[in-house]
């Protein structure tokens, strides 16, 4: 076989591929079009406006206790920077901090000792087995801890709060929690990270996809189904939510065999019936100082820096892929009830449509090259002819332009609200540096998935994390 043969042999392969591309990527576009389309008509119609979400924080109600959960396996050097500015700035008056730590992490254990003997309502909790162990494991350890401490200084914790050792939090978060806490059972506020440069794609790639989620889709899923993930951090449980949990465990509110517990939870207390709500709510008409110092510093929510190398996002990226898609799917199922499943069908197509926009790029590079070698060789062989038989195939191309064209302004729109227009225009080639972390996240997790004896047994999957300089005033 020549190479002429060959390459055309090769050019037909491509076709089929591309048949198979164009149809996938025209039904991904018609399914995020119905959510974009939701949107906005909740916008039009005053659901989830604005004005309904950002409501004033109540200051003066009665303050009940709230326990804040923080799991840390080789933190030190983060986690006491976390843990005092919490303690320091936190517009709050009852309120404990439990800090989960091993025994055998020592540096950790000495930074939140010292933490400790400054701030009398900070608690190093040592777990039992040594780390790492999991996220649910530490908790469930802390959860223990939580209801030793409550026995001991005859106190009851009304709000279970959940946050990482690199979040910065806002002073009056717990303020906001203690207002929804009557009635909702899992509170979530917003999460927004820190831009590092703007040419570091890999972790301002995350402020893309989290401007979407938190402005636009979350909104939807709660009007449509009541149902709001939990993002692990900026997470309030209610007491009858966590006791709820901790009684369908066996004593441990954390699922141990899953790799993202807060996904979990959700599922599993909107399953039982509880109430869940997102809230992007403004502390309106009170000034602070103190851990926030974001582009729009009313605005209750969570700060963080994200991973910035490739493999620290792959290997974070991918086990959440495992946690939602694959334990997901094996735990918790599918719902009785068809919206449940829609959003749960989103959720677990991550595995078909990063695969798909990653194997669009690479076709369409292919063909690009193929097109310009034309242009400039005139004479030379018309291969994309062979692309010319399916002219429905051609219509629905267009529309996927137009679907994509639909995604980045969108994208744009959402990122600009809180990180303003450069960030936003940066957001149009930073998409496609993120389907190129998706897919390899989607490579590391299959073969993660396959290649491990028992996927629930994958331990804690460390990522570095950073903290900002932020001094308290």
């Amino acid at each position: 076989m020549s190479f002429f043969d060959f390459f055309l042999f090769y050019l037909y392969f491509v076709k089929y591929i591309a048949i198979f591309l164009i149809i996938f990527i025209f039904l991904f576009g018609i399914d995020d079009l119905f959510i974009d389309l939701m949107y906005w008509k909740e916008v039009l119609l005053g659901i989830n406006s604005k004005e309904n979400r950002e409501e004033n924080v109540k200051t003066d109600i009665e303050q009940s206790y709230m326990a804040i959960m923080i799991p840390a396996w080789q933190e030190d050097g983060v986690i006491e920077k976390m843990v005092s500015l919490l303690a320091s700035s936190c517009k709050y008056d009852n309120f404990h901090i439990f800090v989960g730590t091993y025994p055998n992490d020592l540096a950790t254990t000495a930074c939140i000792e010292e933490v400790c003997t400054e701030y009398k309502n900070v608690h190093n909790v040592i777990c039992e087995k040594p780390g790492p162990t999991s996220k649910a494991d530490c908790l469930n350890n802390i959860f223990n801890y939580i209801l030793f401490e409550e026995n001991r200084k005859g106190i009851k914790f009304s709000g279970f709060i959940l946050h990482d050792s690199e979040d910065v939090t806002h002073s009056y978060e717990l303020s906001l929690f203690n207002t929804y806490l009557p009635e909702y059972d899992l509170i979530q506020i917003p999460v927004y990270p820190y831009v590092r440069k703007w040419y570091q794609f890999t972790s301002s790639h995350y402020i893309d996809e989290f401007s979407e989620l938190h402005e636009k889709d979350l909104l939807v899923r709660m009007s449509m189904t009541g149902h709001v993930p939990s993002a692990g951090v900026g997470t309030c449980l209610s007491r009858r939510a966590l006791f709820r949990l901790a009684r369908s465990g066996g004593g441990k509110p954390f699922d141990c065999r899953s790799l993202t517990e807060d996904y979990d939870i959700s599922v599993r207390l909107k399953q039982w019936g509880m109430s869940e709500i997102f809230v992007r709510s403004v502390a309106k008409n009170i000034s602070f100082k103190g851990s926030d110092d974001s582009d729009n510093p009313s605005l209750v929510c969570v700060r963080e820096f994200f991973p910035s190398s490739f493999n620290a996002a792959v290997r974070q990226k991918s086990r959440w892929i495992i946690g939602i898609v694959f334990q997901g799917w094996k735990n918790i199922g599918w719902s009785k009830n068809w919206k449940m499943n829609y959003f749960l069908w989103r959720d677990r197509r991550c595995v078909l449509s990063n695969t798909v926009s990653f194997l669009s790029m690479a076709v369409f590079l292919q063909i690009a090259c193929i097109s310009i070698y034309q242009i400039i060789f005139k004479d030379s062989y018309f291969f994309l002819s062979i692309f010319d038989d399916y002219f429905l195939l051609e219509y629905i191309s267009y529309a996927n332009i137009l679907f994509f064209i639909n995604r980045l302004i969108h994208r744009f729109i959402f990122v600009r609200r809180f990180y303003g227009l450069l960030s936003a225009f940066i957001s149009i080639p930073r998409t496609l540096w993120s389907n190129i972390i998706n897919f390899f996240s989607n490579i590391r997790a299959l073969y993660l998935f396959f290649s491990k004896d028992n996927i629930m047994k994958i331990s804690w999957d460390k990522t570095k994390h950073d903290f900002p300089d932020i001094k308290n005033s």
